[in-house]
């Protein structure tokens, strides 16, 4: 081949290559889109959290048991494991044991007779829960309901029973109104609220006098009192606000003239409605029925208001009696008493396992003796068959 037609043989292979390029070239930005628009959906998930009810369906067929930061893979004694009924045989690894169970064993009774054994091991087991079709969970944009009609495993100590409700705690990744992922789910306890029996095992020193003061008594000297108070007991503290008003029935209907009448009375500060308001140092009820009555008539019907003094102290022994030596009035007596609970609490048709010590302080009637029965209403919150937190709500009775 000639020399010339080599060069034009090359010259045209380059230009074919060249227009090649331009075509994969164009190519490429013709795609660019579309990768954009996966990456801008990748950017639209957002984080979520929320709770549920989840069921436990099942347990895996062997228990971990270990000590954290220990080695107890070497220990002779835990071999003695392989004899627990429903138990196959025992795997030593990795500083931890692994006992293989038998088909169809109880696993959380093994687990408890493991724990009797070892208490100072953990024991635990991966459990199988199925969530609900829905879930609620809250994200930046709001909230949302995000399928989640799956399976989903976590590791536990085996202290639910097959078929049992727990709350989860579920934090994942969303994508529309789906998980994009698997998300990170926790039990966490279940509330309930209960009433249960109480028994009173012990009083303190701390008192709660409520006394009631007529209205022409209302005028009590507090500072008096207190330091008289104070002469016998400790911690004297006094909460008082008298009512200095009475309550005249059918007064708001009376012409602005009789209520104009009432207000210019030489005591009287204020008529709203049906209230009439007096000076504070004035109690002469008499002179005030007299004075009301000569406007409204004989039939004018006047309520006075009783006073509560509330007193904090602290004593030995007290009695109403020693309360009503320095102030006049009806007294109702508070003193700090204990209440313990032990054993178990049952809910539905299930046991559950009190924290051990537990003891309320409370303010109950001076007179309620120790030994006594009391029905109290708690806001508890359960993990298994063990309440993990314990609140008394009130006093039922």
């Amino acid at each position: 081949m000639e020399r010339d037609t080599l060069i034009k043989v090359f010259a045209l292979l380059f230009i074919v290559a060249f227009v090649i390029e331009m075509f994969g070239v164009r190519s490429s930005v013709t795609n660019t889109p579309t990768q954009n628009t996966e990456n801008t959906s990748k950017e639209h998930s957002v984080y979520g959290s929320g709770e549920t009810t989840a069921t436990l369906l099942s347990y895996s067929d062997y228990l971990n048991v270990f000590k954290p930061g220990v080695d107890i893979s070497e220990n002779s004694s835990i071999g003695e494991l392989v004899n627990v009924d429903g138990v196959g045989y025992v795997n030593r690894h990795g500083g931890m044991v692994t006992l293989i169970l038998e088909q169809g064993a109880n696993v959380s009774l093994i687990a408890d007779e493991v724990k009797e054994r070892f208490p100072d091991l953990n024991v635990t087991a991966n459990a199988l829960f199925s969530l609900p079709p829905e879930v609620e969970l809250t994200t930046a944009a709001g909230k949302s309901n995000v399928s989640a009609n799956a399976l989903i495993a976590i590791e536990i100590e085996p202290e639910i029973d097959v078929g049992d409700n727990v709350t989860l705690s579920l934090v994942g990744l969303v994508a529309g109104n789906e998980f994009d992922g698997t998300p990170v789910a926790k039990i966490i306890p279940t509330n309930w609220e209960v009433a249960a029996n109480a028994v009173v095992s012990g009083v303190g020193d701390n008192y709660s006098a409520v006394v009631i003061l007529p209205w022409s008594s209302r005028n009590t000297n507090v500072s008096k009192v207190k330091e008289e108070l104070s002469a016998h007991m400790e911690n004297v503290n006094i909460s008082y606000a008298p009512d200095s008003y009475v309550a005249v029935k059918g007064l708001s209907l009376k012409e602005n003239d009789t209520i104009k009448k009432i207000g210019n009375i030489s005591y009287v500060t204020e008529v709203n409605g049906d209230l009439v308001y007096v000076k504070d140092d004035f109690n002469n009820s008499g002179e005030l029925e007299t004075d009301l009555k000569g406007i409204l008539g004989d039939n004018s019907t006047v309520d006075y208001p009783l006073s509560k003094m509330n007193i904090l102290f602290s004593s030995r022994n007290v009695s109403e009696s020693d309360i009503l030596k320095y102030v006049k009035g009806e007294v109702i007596l508070y003193r700090e008493m204990f209440l313990e609970m032990s054993g178990k609490i049952r809910i539905g048709s299930k046991d559950y396992n009190m924290p051990s010590n537990t003891t309320f302080d409370v303010m109950l009637l001076e007179s309620s003796p120790i030994g006594q029965n009391i029905s109290v209403q708690l806001k508890i919150g359960t993990l298994g068959r063990n309440i993990v937190n314990l609140e008394l709500e009130k006093i039922l009775g």
